[in-house]
């Protein structure tokens, strides 16, 4: 369970499932989880999840997830009603867009593009694009029909739609770059594009050659899925001066040298110490109660540390005590990293916020 905590998406997903699910007032609570995480993104999740998982020869997956669906809807019936309660009781009515712009922006922040991702990159047979399976379900369905059914009740739909709009098209694009090149703090297997799948994203997304496939020609060209090349993708950032982030709201990680969605750096300062955002939304949240961000992000919590002592600390291997559970492609055939591996490339970390 431990070596979960080690790498840059975990703290993410205790923001949306944590923070947003069980803080807060009752209202806001089931706004963020009901209102938003149920009757928003587990269509997107348990529709694309059930067919993506079906055609890549998954029989299981789809016949649980259809049962749990039943379940979310009752969920979402709880939500809408809670808006109802509420919609006459000025002094709740008057924060309801405000709670529901920033749950929405929160939950989208980690979930459109991991989703995303663990579709596209976690597949070897692709289905629908993940930005047409967003839009259908996130953009027209909820922010369109679902959220419009509660207009007469004074509510909007969120204002931050439009940026997510731009962050499904890309953000997972972005994230699968990062988390790759962190790949030894996942707890997973991760494996680069296939020339078939390069051709797949190219079509469905144009310009991802251009951007993002002639990284990972050179990442596989400079041997980084074998042990013996002495290379981390993470190696490539430094070279090139793209420093990776994370953001304080969101504990999502981004790059703003090399994103391609809704994301650029902003920074401020708060106690004695530089916190930094991808975008405006979560930026504004920050402003208004910096005190409820205060967790740390894993460059913080390990600046100095050297990278194969916190993988072992934190119960990173496999039962051989040397092989790293995570690694940088899924062939049986090829050589696994162990603990030596990383040692022997003398990875330290550091927090990137110090030199700004």
């Amino acid at each position: 369970r431990r070596s979960r905590t080690i790498g840059p998406l975990w703290k993410g997903m205790k923001r949306v499932f944590s923070d947003g699910f069980i803080s807060g007032d009752a209202v806001e609570c089931s706004i963020n989880l009901q209102l938003v995480g149920e009757a928003c993104f587990t269509n997107p999740l348990i529709v694309a999840v059930t067919e993506w998982a079906a055609a890549n020869g998954d029989e299981i997956t789809p016949t649980v997830f259809l049962s749990i669906e039943t379940d979310e809807l009752r969920h979402m019936a709880n939500g809408y009603q809670t808006i109802v309660s509420i919609a006459n009781d000025e002094a709740a009515s008057k924060y309801l867009n405000t709670d529901l712009n920033n749950a929405f922006w929160t939950q989208q922040k980690y979930f459109t593009p991991v989703l995303g991702m663990s579709f596209e990159y976690g597949s070897h047979f692709k289905v629908e694009p993940w930005v047409k399976t967003w839009n259908r379900w996130v953009y027209e369905d909820w922010g369109g029909i679902w959220i419009g059914r509660l207009g007469k009740y004074g509510v909007n739909s969120p204002a931050s739609l439009r940026d997510a709009k731009k962050d499904a098209y890309w953000a997972h694009h972005d994230l699968f770059l990062i988390a790759y090149a962190l790949w030894p703090t996942g707890f997973f297997r991760l494996t680069l594009p296939t020339a078939e799948e390069a051709e797949w994203f190219e079509l469905n997304y144009p310009g991802w050659h251009e951007h993002y496939g002639v990284i990972y020609e050179e990442w596989r060209a400079r041997g980084c899925e074998d042990p013996s090349s002495g290379f981390l993708p993470i190696m490539w950032f430094i070279e090139n001066n793209h420093p990776i982030y994370i953001d304080r709201v969101s504990q999502v990680p981004f790059c703003p040298s090399l994103c391609k969605g809704a994301s650029s750096l902003r920074v401020h300062e708060y106690n004695g110490k530089k916190h930094t955002f991808s975008d405006d939304w979560g930026e504004r949240m920050w402003l208004s109660e910096p005190e409820r961000y205060e967790c740390q992000n894993m460059f913080e919590q390990y600046a100095g540390r050297e990278l194969s002592e916190v993988i072992g600390e934190l119960h990173g291997l496999r039962s051989d005590g040397k092989t790293l559970i995570a690694q940088p492609h899924t062939d049986k055939d090829k050589k696994m990293w162990t603990l030596d591996d990383i040692k022997a490339l003398n990875c330290v970390f550091s927090d990137p916020v110090d030199a700004l």
